[in-house]
C-alpha cells in the first residue's frame, strides 16, 4: 500500500491534490441546483431545499475526524477509496430524487443522498492535510494554498460543466455524471498515486491531547467556528442570493441558466488567488495569528459593501470577486496553522477535531442563511451576519494572542 509518489516527485502533490479538490468540493456549487427543485417541485420556501447542504455537513462532520486517525496510521490510500465509493454511492441516491412527481416523497432521496456525499467528503477532508503537512515542513501555507487553489477554482469549472449537463440532458443525468467522474478521478489520482513518508514524533509534534491543552487550539476553533458559519451561509446559498438580488432586472431563466454560472466562474477566480495569496503571505509575515486578524477583518468589510451593491449586475460581481478572494483565503491559513503550531505527525487528528468547528458551521451555516431569508424575505440580514461573524473572529484573534502568556508566538 505505499506505492506512489516520493520524495523526488512530491511538489506534484499539491497539483494533485488541486485537481481532486475540484471535484471534492462540488458542495461549493450546491446552490446552483437550488433554482431548478424549487421549478421543478413548485416549492416557496427555500430552507427544506437547503437542508440537504447541511446535511452534506454533517455527514462530513461524522467521518473527518476518523479518517483522520486512519490517514495519520495508514496514509491516504484507504481513505481516498472510501471517500470515492461514498460520492458516487451518494450521487446516485440524488439522482433517485427525480424518479418522483412529489416533493414529499424525492425530498428523502436528495436529503439521504446528500448525507452520504456528506461521508465522502468527509473522508476526503480528513485526509488531504496529512499528505500535505507530511511532505512539506517549509513553505506549508504556500502548498496549501496552491492545493486549496483547486477548490476554490471549482465553481469556475463546476458550474458551466453542472448547467451544460442540466440544460442538455437532465438533473438525474447530472447527478450520475458527477459520481462517476468523482469516483474516477479519486481512484487514478489518490489511491494510485499518493503515499506519505514515515515521521517520527519529534519535541515540536504536539499529542492530540497535548493540542487539546494549548490555547492557540481553542482561539483556531472559536474563529474557525465563526468564519466558518459565515463561509458557508454566503456561499452555500450564494446562487439564490445572486437571483434575489437581480430577479427584479433580469429574467430568472437567464439568471439560473446564464449569470449564475458566470458570477461562480469569475468569483472563483477571485477565490483561486486569494488562496495562493493569503497562504504565501502567511508564510512571509509570520504565521497565522499574523496574516488572520488582516484576513477576517477585510473579509467583513468587503462582506458589508457586498450587501449594499448585491442588486446591480455590475457590483455584484466587482464585490463577489473581492469577497472570494478574502473567503477563498481563510482555508489556506486554517490548515497551515496546524503543522505550524502542533507540527506534522499527528496532523490528521489534530486538524480533523479542530475542523469540527467548520463542519458544525457547515450544518448551521447554509441553512442559517435560507432560515432567514425565508423569515425575513431577504438575504440582507444574513449577509450583515456573515460581515459581523468576521469582525467577531478579529476581535478573538487580536485579544486571545495577546492573553497567552508563556507560549510560543508563531
Amino acid at each position: 500500500m505505499n506505492f506512489g509518489l516520493g520524495e523526488k516527485h512530491k511538489n506534484l502533490y499539491p497539483v494533485t491534490l488541486a485537481l481532486l479538490l475540484v471535484f471534492a468540493m462540488v458542495s461549493l456549487v450546491w446552490s446552483q441546483f437550488y433554482p431548478h427543485i424549487l421549478q421543478r417541485y413548485s416549492l416557496n420556501e427555500l430552507s427544506p431545499v437547503v437542508l440537504s447542504a447541511s446535511l452534506i455537513g454533517l455527514g462530513m462532520l461524522v467521518f473527518q475526524l476518523f479518517a483522520g486517525f486512519l490517514a495519520d496510521k495508514f496514509g491516504p490510500k484507504p481513505t481516498v477509496a472510501i471517500s470515492g465509493i461514498f460520492y458516487l454511492l451518494g450521487m446516485f441516491i440524488i439522482s433517485l430524487t427525480f424518479n418522483y412527481a412529489l416533493w414529499e416523497d424525492a425530498r428523502l432521496f436528495w436529503y439521504f443522498g446528500s448525507l452520504v456525499v456528506g461521508f465522502g467528503a468527509g473522508f476526503f477532508v480528513g485526509t488531504y492535510p496529512v499528505v500535505i503537512a507530511r511532505w512539506f515542513s517549509e513553505n506549508t501555507g504556500k502548498a496549501f494554498g496552491i492545493a486549496i487553489f483547486g477548490q476554490n477554482i471549482s465553481p469556475l469549472l463546476m458550474s458551466p460543466l453542472i448547467a451544460y449537463l442540466i440544460i442538455n440532458y437532465d438533473l438525474q443525468t447530472t447527478f450520475i455524471a458527477l459520481g462517476f467522474l468523482i469516483f474516477a478521478t479519486f481512484y487514478s489520482i489518490g489511491v494510485l498515486l499518493w503515499k506519505v513518508p514515515e515521521v517520527k514524533k519529534t519535541h515540536s509534534d504536539s499529542s492530540l491531547r497535548e493540542a487539546l491543552s494549548d490555547a492557540r487550539f481553542w482561539i483556531l476553533f472559536v474563529v474557525m467556528f465563526s468564519t466558518a458559519t459565515a463561509w458557508f451561509l454566503i456561499l452555500m446559498n450564494i446562487a439564490t442570493i445572486v437571483f434575489e438580488g437581480l430577479s427584479s432586472s433580469m429574467s430568472s431563466e437567464y439568471i439560473k441558466n446564464q449569470f449564475v454560472p458566470l458570477f461562480m466562474s469569475i468569483t472563483a477566480i477571485g477565490s483561486a488567488i486569494g488562496s495562493f495569496f493569503w497562504g504565501a503571505l502567511n508564510d512571509r509575515i509570520g504565521g497565522p495569528f499574523k496574516v488572520l486578524p488582516l484576513l477576517y477583518s477585510i473579509a467583513g468589510i468587503f462582506i458589508f459593501i457586498f450587501a449594499l451593491t448585491y442588486f446591480d449586475p455590475f457590483l455584484i460581481l466587482i464585490f463577489g470577486i473581492l469577497v472570494y478572494f478574502c473567503l477563498g483565503g481563510e482555508p489556506t491559513v486554517h490548515f497551515t496553522a496546524v503543522p505550524t503550531f502542533f507540527g506534522k505527525k499527528f496532523t490528521g487528528r489534530i486538524t480533523a477535531l479542530l475542523n469540527m468547528s467548520v463542519m458544525t458551521s457547515s450544518i448551521i451555516g447554509p441553512y442559517l442563511g435560507s432560515f432567514l431569508r425565508d423569515l425575513t424575505t431577504s438575504y440582507l440580514s444574513a449577509l450583515y451576519l456573515s460581515a459581523f461573524l468576521h469582525f467577531f473572529a478579529t476581535i478573538v484573534v487580536l485579544f486571545g494572542v495577546r492573553s497567552i502568556s508563556g507560549v510560543r508566538r508563531c
